[in-house]
C-alpha cells in the first residue's frame, strides 16, 4: 500500500542531520552491472525496535525509499519517493535491504540507509559505494611493426577495450622471453629474430563484473632467406603520406577465381565479382578503413587512398579459387613516409689548431624517423661522419671547399641544406682585437638577410 509522508520525514534524504549516531567508519562496497540488478544489503540487529528505514542517495534532496515496519507482525509499508529511481527500487529480506534493477551510470555513487528506533531519538545508519560497470564486449587488436635499434622486426599489438568504466585490465597469452607488455597492459611488443616460427595471441581484458578474449591475432614468421632486404615480409611497397599506394596482385592465368581476402592486422575487406561483372569490394570488420580501400581494376589488386602513416605494416592477400579449391596467399609490406623538409645544420663546436679549423656540424630533421639517410659533399681528407651520418667532423683551411652541404633521403623525397664554413673560421683566424667587430658584422649581415 502507498504512504504519503510529510515533507519534514522527506528531509531525512541529505547526508548531513542532528541527531544521528551510531555511523559505520567505512561504506560498504557494492558492484553492480551495467543494465543489471544489486542490492545494498542490509541487516537488523535481532530485537532492536526500528520503526522505519530511509534509503538515501547523495544525488538527489530526497529520501529515494521509506519502509515503515509494522508492530506486532502487521504487513510493513513501502514508499517510493518521486525520483529518477522510482519504479527501479524495492525492499528485499528480512532486513529490507534496497534492491536496484536497471542500473545506469547515473546510479554509481554513495548511499545511506536510515534505521530510526521507535520511541527514540537515535537514528543507526548504514554506508554504501556502490560501482557500476558494463559487461566487456570482445575486444579488438590491432597489429603494426617496426624495426628495432638491433635490426629485428618488432611487432606492437594493441587492444582496446572500448570500455567506458575503469578498473580495466589486460592481460596476454601466451608470455615469452621476447614479449614486452606495456602502457598498463594494453600494448605487447614482439620481438621477431630469423627463424621464428608464426605465433597467435590473445589479448585477455577484465573487470570487477566480467571478462572477455579477443581473437587470437597472428604475429608472423620473420622472414628467411629470399625475402626483401630481410626486414619485411613478401613484396616492399612504398608511398608517401597522403598519395595513393597499389598492393599489386596478379591472379594465376587459367584460373577462376572466387574471392579474394585483403587483410592487415584485424583490417579485412573482400574482393569478389558482382552481378553484373564488376568487381565488388566489401568491408569485413574496419568500415572507416572500406572507404579509402577500393579494388584497382583490372584484377584484385588493392589501392588505399589517402595514405596514413599508421597504413604502414603487413598485409596478406587470400585468394580462393573456384577449381581447384585452394588458396594462395601473398603477401605485403607497404612503408609509408613523410615528404622531407629541408634539414637544419648546426655547428656544435669548433676550435683552430696548428693553422686549421676543426669544426663539427650536426644535421637534423624535424620529423626525423627510421629509414632517413644522411650523406655530407664534400668529404675531404680528414673528414669524419658519425651518429648515422648526421654528424661531421672536418678540418678547414683556406683554399678548399668554403660550404658543406647535407642531404637527407628516405625512399621517397630527399632534400638538402648548406652552411658557409669560411666566415666562421676566418674569425677564428682574427687577431682578438677584431673578432668582436667582425662577429658584430655577421650578426648584423644575419639579421638583413632575414
Amino acid at each position: 500500500m502507498a504512504l504519503s509522508l510529510p515533507a519534514s520525514l522527506l528531509v531525512l534524504g541529505l547526508f548531513t542531520g542532528t541527531g544521528v549516531s551510531g555511523e559505520d567508519p567505512d561504506p560498504v562496497r557494492v558492484t553492480g552491472t551495467l543494465g543489471g540488478s544489486v542490492t545494498l544489503p542490509l541487516q537488523l540487529q535481532a530485537g532492536e525496535p526500528v520503526e522505519s528505514i530511509s534509503w538515501i542517495s547523495r544525488s538527489v534532496s530526497m529520501a529515494i525509499a521509506i519502509v515503515t515496519l509494522a508492530e506486532a507482525g502487521g504487513p510493513d509499508t513501502f514508499y517510493e519517493a518521486e525520483t529518477r529511481y522510482r519504479g527501479r527500487v524495492s525492499v528485499v529480506g528480512p532486513g529490507h535491504s534496497l534492491q536496484f534493477s536497471n542500473l545506469s551510470w547515473k546510479d554509481a555513487g554513495p548511499y545511506r540507509a536510515h534505521m530510526n528506533l521507535r520511541s527514540s531519538r537515535i537514528t543507526r545508519t548504514r554506508e554504501y559505494q556502490l560501482q557500476v560497470y558494463e559487461q566487456l564486449a570482445r575486444p579488438r587488436v590491432t597489429l603494426s611493426s617496426r624495426i628495432g635499434e638491433s635490426g629485428h622486426r618488432i611487432f606492437i599489438l594493441t587492444c582496446e577495450a572500448g570500455s567506458r568504466g575503469g578498473s580495466v585490465t589486460h592481460s596476454w597469452l601466451p608470455l615469452g622471453p621476447r614479449t614486452v607488455v606495456s602502457r598498463g597492459g594494453s600494448v605487447l611488443s614482439v620481438s621477431s629474430r630469423l627463424g621464428d616460427r608464426a605465433l597467435n595471441f590473445t589479448c585477455v581484458v577484465k573487470n570487477p563484473v566480467s571478462n572477455s578474449s579477443s581473437l587470437p591475432v597472428s604475429v608472423p614468421s620473420c622472414p628467411g632467406p629470399g625475402i626483401l632486404e630481410g626486414d619485411t615480409v613478401g613484396e616492399t611497397v612504398t608511398g608517401l603520406l597522403g598519395d595513393l599506394a597499389i598492393l599489386p596482385l596478379e591472379v594465376p592465368a587459367g584460373q577462376e577465381v572466387e574471392k579474394v581476402t585483403w587483410s592487415s592486422g584485424e583490417l579485412v575487406a573482400i574482393m569478389q565479382v558482382g552481378p553484373g561483372g564488376e568487381l565488388v569490394l566489401a568491408a569485413g570488420t574496419q568500415a572507416p578503413y572500406s572507404r579509402r580501400w577500393s579494388a584497382l581494376h583490372p584484377g584484385y589488386s588493392l589501392q588505399i587512398r589517402p595514405l596514413r602513416l599508421q597504413d604502414s605494416g603487413l598485409y596478406r592477400a587470400w585468394i580462393t579459387l573456384h577449381s581447384p579449391s585452394i588458396n594462395i596467399t601473398k603477401d605485403f609490406t607497404l612503408r609509408v613516409y613523410e615528404k622531407l623538409q629541408e634539414p637544419n645544420i648546426t655547428v656544435s663546436s669548433w676550435i683552430t689548431k696548428d693553422g686549421a679549423c676543426y669544426i663539427t656540424l650536426i644535421c637534423s630533421l624535424r620529423q626525423a624517423r627510421e629509414d632517413v639517410q644522411y650523406r655530407w659533399a664534400p668529404l675531404g681528407q680528414g673528414a669524419v661522419m658519425s651518429h648515422g651520418g648526421t654528424t661531421l667532423r672536418v678540418s678547414w683551411r683556406p683554399g678548399v671547399s668554403d660550404s658543406y652541404r647535407c642531404t637527407a633521403s628516405n625512399l621517397v623525397s630527399q632534400s638538402f641544406s648548406s652552411i658557409p664554413i669560411r666566415p666562421l673560421c676566418s674569425a677564428s683566424f682574427l687577431p682578438c682585437s677584431l673578432k668582436k667587430e667582425f662577429l658584430l658584422f655577421l650578426i648584423l649581415g644575419a639579421l638583413q638577410i632575414e
